[in-house]
């Protein structure tokens, strides 16, 4: 059967963007492989690094005799002119012009390119004899080729939503009532009667004592909210419908049943107007689910991704090579975290958020809209930069505390990966910074940070929140340890598990189709639902864009860092420590995963990439 116009045209869009992405480590044992790990196979194990015949040692430039300092500033100046800057958000600058250094490596390109033909084998295997979705499980059959998700066998069960939350591949949105700014009631129209009837049935008791107050106290309910949604900033397509939903759930304190249990959800933020839905309400409570993963999908992939990693990080990027000598040892450190960024970010440009591109054929919104929240999710960033080192955001959401919240893989795997990357920025920076008056006298370390913090407006990167003047070591080693950890494990615990949860269309939905209900009882049963969901162009460009977006395509394992190794025998020392704990944390993630009641490859380093680079 041959394929419309309009889908000949998005197979070349999803051809022409994996064409320039890079494809996943194969783990082959792994107990925990989700996705296509099995399907691309690279270099795992790290490097060992080792000393090059003719090392260049990094310096620090007020150590440098003057000379030396004239052709630094000489070499920057060149840099700048390589590294010319566009703005690609009112908040996110880009580099104008890819310099040639900056493009994708031949282990990259060949993992795309054998990414693209199973995707492009897996589209051609199914219009050789198309079905219709008739049902929620009829969608299972996109997938003859490309491998079943596995989240398609179970994506109906309450538990499923919920473990998303914290297994998923956005655990940034739940909130523990404690923590919000604003009264649950406010925006919720909950009552006790709704909660304590629906803890009955999952309790299987006659009496429950527990209270909406009595709960929040003790800081067992959370929240996801996804008031964003209901802002100016976002509007819906023609003939696609957006809410802002709100999820309450009740954390069980009984160690021996620790879950997340789903207790209402509310289609828009109006308590008394916007419909109130909870697990008695059969095929109403899973068109709310299904509505709820939409908004979650939206924010995720506007917000948390592509804002908060892809494009906050290539002004970091930007100003580090702009403003710091290829010798500063900043320089150095940073540099393999911000391999292909600027390249995949440019391809985004060309094939997702443009006109007529993927981002504008899945999701709800206007492409204006999609921008509108990407901005949002840089902003948040750049105006809260510390806010979003890991345990200060954990602790702002209420979600730290293991007392209220006893099952959260992404917390507590992710804590132990930044404690080691803590120590081996401390570690290496110590190296080079002896005291605090050689922070205060490198200029170039504090032309970078003037530069980050100063305004677009005024040719600086827009981040804000930074200070103007590094003045003590400690200072530094956070800011490094968080570029370093956003750009390598948080992106990848982020997107390398998309392909699982999010190209399953039941699951989580790019867009609805059909008008966010207002009462119960419209819908008939749970094929219905299918009215709902993206046909099957949406559904083609949402499969294959997670294909692509949620594999590892660097070869490279993290911490192998290729031609940017480091040369300094004191600082592969310290490379060797990182990778020495990075073992142990992969062993123990291990046994956490086997014991737990889903796997969570989120964080185990072997399964993370060096940078923002997918």
């Amino acid at each position: 059967m041959r394929l419309p116009t309009r889908q000949q045209r998005h197979q070349q869009l999803i051809e022409q963007y994996v064409l320039s992405r890079r494809t996943m480590l194969a783990l082959l044992g792994l107990a925990c492989t989700p996705g296509l790990e099995n399907l691309v196979k690279g270099d795992t194990p790290s490097s060992k690094p080792s000393l090059p015949a003719n090392p260049q040692i990094p310096t620090l430039p007020q150590h440098e005799a003057l000379t030396s300092q004239q052709e630094r500033q000489q070499q920057l100046e060149q840099t700048r002119q390589q590294y010319q800057i566009a703005l690609r958000l009112p908040t996110a600058v880009r580099v104008a012009t890819l310099p040639a250094q900056e493009v994708f490596s031949q282990g990259y390109n060949k993992n795309r390119a054998s990414l693209s033909e199973k995707i492009a084998a897996n589209q051609q295997a199914f219009f050789k004899n198309p079905q219709s979705f008739l049902r929620l499980e009829d969608y299972a059959g996109v997938f003859p080729v490309l491998p079943l998700p596995d989240i398609a066998k179970t994506f109906g069960s309450d538990a499923k939503f919920t473990q998303q939350r914290q297994t998923g591949p956005n655990p940034m949105e739940l909130t523990n009532v404690l923590a919000l700014n604003y009264s649950l009631t406010q925006k919720l129209g909950i009552t006790d009667e709704i909660f304590q009837t629906v803890l009955r049935k999952v309790y299987r008791r006659g009496h429950i004592r527990e209270t909406l107050k009595s709960a929040t106290q003790n800081g067992n309910l959370f929240v996801t909210d996804y008031a964003l949604l209901d802002s100016d900033i976002v509007t819906p397509k023609e003939n696609r419908f957006l809410t802002a939903p709100i999820a309450l759930y009740y954390a069980s304190s009984n160690r021996r049943d620790s879950r997340l249990i789903p207790i209402a959800i509310q289609l828009g933020q109006i308590p008394g107007t916007s419909l109130l839905l909870t697990p008695m309400d059969g095929v109403d409570w899973t068109l709310a689910k299904l509505i709820a993963q939409m908004a979650d999908f939206y924010v995720h992939e506007l917000v948390r991704h592509l804002g908060q990693t892809h494009l906050a990080l290539e002004p970091i990027a930007l100003a580090t090579v702009r403003e710091l000598a290829a010798s500063h040892p900043v320089n150095v450190l940073l540099k393999p975290h911000f391999e292909f960024t600027m390249a995949i970010n440019a391809v985004a440009d060309q094939v997702l958020i443009n006109p007529g591109g993927l981002v504008d054929i899945i999701l709800g919104g206007t492409l204006e809209s999609s921008r509108n929240l990407a901005n949002e999710g840089v902003s948040q960033v750049f105006n809260n930069f510390s806010n979003f080192a890991l345990g200060t955001n954990l602790r702002q959401r209420g979600v730290d505390d293991r007392s209220f919240l006893g099952d959260f893989p992404y917390r507590d795997d992710g804590l132990l990966v930044w404690k080691a990357l803590e120590e081996y920025v401390s570690e290496y920076v110590g190296i080079y910074y002896k005291s605090n008056r050689d922070i205060r006298e490198d200029f170039e370390l504090q032309n970078w940070i003037q530069a980050l913090q100063r305004p677009i407006s005024e040719k600086g990167f827009g981040v804000a929140s930074l200070p103007p003047r590094l003045i003590n070591r400690d200072q530094l080693i956070d800011i490094l340890t968080q570029i370093i950890f956003t750009a390598g494990p948080q992106h990848s615990a982020i997107a390398w598990i998309q392909y699982q949860y999010m190209a399953f269309i039941p699951n989580m939905p790019g867009a609805i189709y059909q008008p966010i209900p207002t009462i119960k009882g419209v819908i008939r049963d749970e094929n219905s639902l299918t009215s709902f969901l993206p046909g099957v162009e949406a559904t083609f460009a949402q499969v294959n864009v997670m294909a692509v977006i949620g594999t590892k395509q660097d070869p490279k394992a993290f911490t192998d860092f290729g031609v940017n190794s480091f040369q300094d025998f004191r600082a592969i020392g310290v490379l060797r420590g990182l990778q020495d704990r990075l073992k142990g944390i992969e062993k123990l993630i291990e046994q956490r995963n086997q014991r737990r009641k889903e796997c969570y490859p989120g964080f185990l380093p072997s399964r993370m990439a060096n940078s923002t680079s997918g």
